[in-house]
Parts: C-alpha cells; structure tokens; sequence
C-alpha cells in the first residue's frame, strides 16, 4: 500500500477534475488559482505531485510554466493538461470535433508505469461531448485534444496517440530528476457510471500519483463463452500449475470448466464469478488472477503453494452470452440453493421463468447450483467468494467466522483506497472503488454465500462491485480490483490456519 502524497492542482478554476480529485485523494490536495495566487519552485516543492490544468486560454500567460519545469527538474512528478504544455514546448494543440457518432480512443504506444495494466498497441475510448452531456444521452459531437507534431526525442516519449489522426494524447517527458506527464485531461467529461470516453479519465494520474495499477489488465473484447473457455485452456497449456477441470454440463448443454491449481490436501478457496450472467466483468478477473498464480508462486508474498484453488470464471455460461440474469431455464441461480430455499418469497402477481429472482421449481433444481454445492461439499474450502456487480458492497451469511470475514474487509479497505473513482449506478455520487459497506446477513437466504457458510466455510462472502458495463472499457479497474480483493482473503485465511 502506498504512501499517502501531497498533491497541489494548480489550475484557473478546473472544477469537475478538483471535484474528482478530492473523491480519489481525500484531504491530500490542495487547490491554487494560477491567475491570482503565487506558484513558484518553493511553493511547488511542498508537494510529491503538481496537476496543472489550464481551463480558459485567456489565462494560459498567468500560468509560471518556468516554475513547473524546475519543479519537476527538482525530482517532482507533474501532471499537465495538453494547452499548457504545448504552448510551452511550440507545439501545436489540436482540438478534433466529429459527429456521426464516431468514439475517439487513445492507442498505447509505449509501455510504462504510467500506462501500467495496457500493453503497446492497447486501445481505450477517450474523449468528451461537446455539451458535456453524458456520452449515452447525447452520443453525437464528440471531442478530443491531441498535440499535434511532437516526435520523440531523448527525455521524450510519446505513451498514447489518437486513434482520429494520430496526434499525442499522452506524453512523457523527463526532466531532470523528475518528470511532467502531459494527458488530454480536459476533453473526457466526470467517469459517470458506464461512461465509454471518460471512464479511464484518472486511470493514468492514477499510475502516476500512487501506482494505481498494481495487477489489472485490459482485454480488448468481451471474449464469447466458447473464447472465453478457449483462453482457460491456452492459459493452462502454458503452464505446468494450473489445470483446467470439466466440472459438468449447464442448462443450455455446454460444459462448465474451472481452474484448479495446488494441492487438494492445502485449504481450498473457491471463487467464482457471473452465477448472475449479465454480471459478466469479474470473470476477467478470475481469469487475470490464474493468470498470475500460475506465473507467480508468490504472488504478493504469499506461499500459494500452501493453498488449493478451485475457480469457476463463468458459473452461468447460458447468462454470460445472452446477458441475461437467469440460466437458459430462467432461473435466477443465486435464489435456487438448497438453503431455506422454501423461504423466500416471490413477490410477483404471477411467478414465471425469467422474473428477476424466479428460484426455479424446487431447491437445487438447476445443473449449475448443483456443481457448485458438489465442489463446495466435496473440497469443504476454507473460504468462497462469489463475485458480482452494482455497487460496492461485500455481504457474508449468517454462518461465518465474524472476525475472519472483518479482518479480510480491512485489509480489501486498506488495498483499495485512493485508486479509482467511479459513479454509483444510475446516476449516483462519485466514489471511489472500494469496500467500505460491509453487511452481515440476518436472514438465511438460498444464496451461493449462504450455502457455503452452513456447509461450513468460514469465509464465504459475496462481492458486489462496480460494473454491468456494455464493453471492456473497464475491465482494468474491474481486474485489478478482483484481483485484490482475492489477495487480501487468501493472506487471511492462511494467516488462520487451516
């Protein structure tokens, strides 16, 4: 976890980035208006990371650009809007309108800790509307800023070009001993929920302020469930510790497939992901986290070894493709769990497949619900987390170890803070991605989470998190944060013993 940085946003009045900044570095930044108040080098030199944003180029000569530079020659790392920077370096800012409904991305062209979780030749949308409307609502006239003729030269390296016209979005410059990061930060409009241009806005200052990135990857599509269970198998071809394991047929007749790596004699930790199939993200997760047990035995400075994995990325295949909440019988798997299944109501005029929470015509009626209860009763893990999307949210059954599942909820706090932001569903505030709410049970419900504490594991708790998106837009953000959240279990449950 890093340590906290003072941060200085020297800007003419950027209010939704200090907005933004205040949700992503609470108490951490400060705030000068470049028109009116002093900003030389001891100024700037209180603080590990100056962002400069220039709003209004009426104002662009009231900014002691002279004074960023010595800062960052000084060992300090900027952040500077493109205007400001181009204007100090001659070069030329291009501000690209299109229509037709045309997305402009950024394509990654050089691999470094700024660009941390892409690779070269990556692409994400980036840009903004023209009324500042959310892209959903008005999906025309949209906009983006490049500079225009930079190359590349010692100290210089262009990390992102657009995919209109191949002008810089992101460049980093050396300067001394330290550096100024120069990003389209004005173009992408606040990262409101499911946002396609804007969602990534802070993905970068991010990386530069605190190594936001730490384990998340981006996939540049959502991989079919056939591709998906191709990519299983291609991972575990690579690699002598990680197996794939047919774990029996679906609603819809196809096989459901999991990862297993380790010892069945160690603990088991059991995760899996998209029992509701519309909530399709964190199975990028799952699927970025075998990735990295089967490359890294000591992932994070675990022992891995001393632990046995069983993960199920996609545990309703037939939801994953159709994106829907249900099997291919229209049952919601997460209320068909033999536990207190006759209990709970359903609250419809008339109860048919395919309602939101249908249970299906008696517990365990379902192909899926029944592999997953097999694995739990036969492995008897030590912990099971299923992961899904809305809005942050961990909840545990009411059979759990209380003081296990606590201490994995702060150490998920502590992983997570000051690394994302994001909107809450629908409209909601701005907040960051993190685990804050913790919610156990009152009520036993045919749950996955459920099920699995009665049967005995003391760590079972479901996951909600930001997500349902339309594309893979997010999935940096989404992998990383999987990723962690397994990490922060699987350090607790071996510090507990088995």
């Amino acid at each position: 976890m890093s340590q906290d940085k003072r941060i200085l946003l020297l800007s003419d009045g950027a209010g939704g980035i200090a907005a933004d900044l205040d949700v992503l570095y609470p108490s951490l930044v400060d705030k000068l208006n470049f028109v009116n108040d002093a900003h030389g080098p001891d100024v700037l030199g209180q603080y590990d990371c100056v962002i400069t944003a220039v709003t209004m180029g009426s104002n662009l000569a009231g900014l002691d650009y002279a004074a960023v530079r010595e800062y960052a020659r000084g060992g300090g790392q900027v952040i500077s809007c493109l205007c400001e920077y181009a204007a100090d370096r001659g070069l030329h800012l291009s501000k690209t309108h299109v229509g037709d409904r045309v997305r402009p991305g950024l394509r990654v062209e050089a691999e470094s800790d700024v660009t941390a979780g892409l690779g070269r030749g990556d692409e994400l949308w980036w840009y903004g509307t023209v009324s500042s409307a959310p892209d959903q609502l008005y999906s025309n006239q949209m906009v983006q800023r490049q500079v225009m003729g930079a190359r590349e030269a010692e100290g210089l390296r262009i990390l992102a070009t657009s995919t209109l016209n191949g002008g810089a979005v992101m460049l980093e410059e050396c300067v001394g001993s330290g550096r100024i990061v120069a990003m389209d930060l004005l173009s992408p409009i606040r990262p409101f929920y499911n946002s396609w241009g804007s969602t990534n806005k802070y993905l970068f200052v991010g990386n530069v302020v605190n190594g936001a990135v730490r384990y998340g990857r981006h996939y540049p599509r959502k991989l079919c469930y056939g591709d998906f269970v191709r990519a299983m198998h291609a991972l575990a071809l690579g690699t002598d510790t990680l197996a794939t394991v047919p774990e029996g047929v679906c609603s819809d007749g196809r096989m459901m497939w999991s990862f297993e790596i380790g010892d069945r004699a160690n603990p088991t930790v059991y995760l899996g992901a998209a029992v509701h199939g519309w909530e399709w993200e964190n199975c990028f997760g799952l699927l970025r986290l075998a990735e990295l047990l089967a490359a890294q035995p000591q992932l994070d400075g675990l022992d891995t070894g001393r632990l046995h994995f069983r993960i199920m990325p996609v545990q309703n295949p037939y939801g994953y493709d159709h994106f829907t909440r249900q099997n291919a019988r229209g049952v919601d798997l997460n209320r068909n769990f033999d536990h207190h299944w006759e209990e709970l109501p359903e609250i419809q005029d008339v109860v048919v497949p395919w309602d939101y929470n249908y249970k299906g015509a008696r517990p365990a009626s379902e192909p899926e619900t029944q592999i997953i209860q097999g694995i739990i009763d036969r492995e008897k893990p030590r912990c099971v987390i299923d992961f899904h999307t809305a809005d942050f949210i961990m909840m545990a059954p009411t059979n759990c170890d209380r003081e296990l599942i606590e201490g994995i909820h702060q150490d998920i706090k502590a992983r997570l803070r000051n690394r994302f932001i994001a909107q809450k569903p629908y409209g909601g505030a701005y907040q960051q991605w993190n685990m804050d709410a913790l919610d156990f049970a009152t009520v036993d419900c045919p749950y996955l989470v459920h099920y699995a504490g009665a049967a005995g594991v003391p760590a079972s708790f479901l996951i909600e998190m930001s997500g349902n998106r339309d594309d893979t837009h997010g999935l940096v953000m989404v992998t990383d944060m999987v990723v962690e959240i397994c990490l922060a279990a699987m350090h607790r449950c071996l510090a507990g013993g088995s």
